[in-house]
């Protein structure tokens, strides 16, 4: 049966609804996807389409994404749509999503076990960051922020990077208020001058080409709670191509060295093996920034410095992989 026509619908997870819904101000209509990224499909779109449509959700509807990267960009590429377009609210609860997925109007899911296959641009009519929501996350959850706010550091601002590592090299180090805004300026400062993706925006991909080749493998040998996180592939796709920057744009060894030693406790913290390159092969190459001109990466030519539009050959791809596996 329809519901009445709401003028905010709250979209979260099970974790989102039970320990952040509780904090807004007041309640609206609400509903729940799966948490996880085994769950940023299209399959959960058909779901969500649903559940507005039940509600009789318009273009004037906000649908206010309640949750983590996965429901920020599943639920605002799921609202860009409804109806060719209703308005879309991301409140951002973990770091990661803070400071990255909710960042730049970026929206879409993963198809066929590639990452972020299908989607869209568009901005969120509102993005509002609280930090109370950070309270309840775990220091694993935390690391995966740390890494997309380092990476900010390595491909625009040496001082940012330095702040950030502390968060890696100390416990218990408290993460100020004012770290996470730089980290948001330094990403919004890229998207500003490149929404599209065409240019200086790529840069923010350093890690990526790699990360999201190990995180995807990593989702399909593992069941979804042992799977490596987005964070975690990431830096190990950052150590990677850090080693591949040597080799192309004049990263110096000292600077690999420092990068390593940051993200070491990272690296021994998870127990997959490296992946090679041939189990990486099929998500390398279906990669949504290749062009003809082959696999193309994002890297650094000194910390504080990124390059974009890097076309790699496969055996510094398979070299690199090899250096990251000698870490561990």
């Amino acid at each position: 049966m329809q519901k009445n026509q709401a003028n905010i619908i709250v979209l979260a997870d099970e974790h989102t609804m039970n320990y952040c819904y509780p904090l807004l101000l007041e309640e609206v209509s609400s509903f729940i996807v799966p948490y996880g990224e085994g769950y940023k499909n299209l399959d959960s779109c058909e779901f969500i389409w649903k559940k507005l449509t039940e509600f009789g959700a318009t273009r004037e509807t906000i649908l206010l994404c309640l949750g983590g990267g996965v429901v920020c960009d599943m639920g605002a590429f799921a609202a860009g749509c409804f109806q060719r377009g209703m308005k879309t609210v991301l409140v951002p609860t973990t770091l990661l999503a803070m400071v990255d997925a909710s960042i730049g109007g970026k929206n879409g899911v993963n198809f066929m076990g590639y990452k972020n296959y299908i989607g869209s641009f568009s901005e969120a009519e509102e993005i509002f960051i609280c930090d109370s929501f950070l309270e309840t996350l775990s220091y694993k959850e935390k690391v995966n922020g740390y890494v997309e706010m380092l990476k900010h550091g390595l491909i625009a601002d040496r001082l940012h990077y330095d702040q950030v590592k502390m968060l890696f090299l100390q416990e218990n180090q408290h993460l100020e208020d004012q770290l996470i805004l730089d980290s948001i300026a330094i990403k919004k400062n890229h998207v500003d001058q490149d929404f599209r993706d065409q240019g200086v925006r790529k840069r923010l991909n350093f890690g990526h080409t790699i990360g999201h080749a190990i995180e995807s493998y990593s989702l399909t040998i593992n069941d979804e709670n042992e799977s490596l996180s987005h964070g975690v592939s990431v830096a190990l796709g950052m150590i990677v191509e850090a080693y591949i920057s040597t080799k192309m744009v004049g990263l110096s060894k000292d600077e690999l060295h420092e990068l390593t030693m940051v993200l070491q406790r990272v690296v021994s913290g998870i127990s997959d093996d490296i992946p090679t390159y041939e189990e990486l092969k099929p998500y390398l190459i279906k990669d949504k920034k290749n062009t003809e001109q082959g696999i193309n990466c994002s890297l650094i030519a000194s910390i504080g410095e990124g390059v974009h539009d890097q076309y790699v050959d496969v055996s510094l791809i398979k070299e690199g992989l090899d250096f990251l596996a000698n870490l561990k």
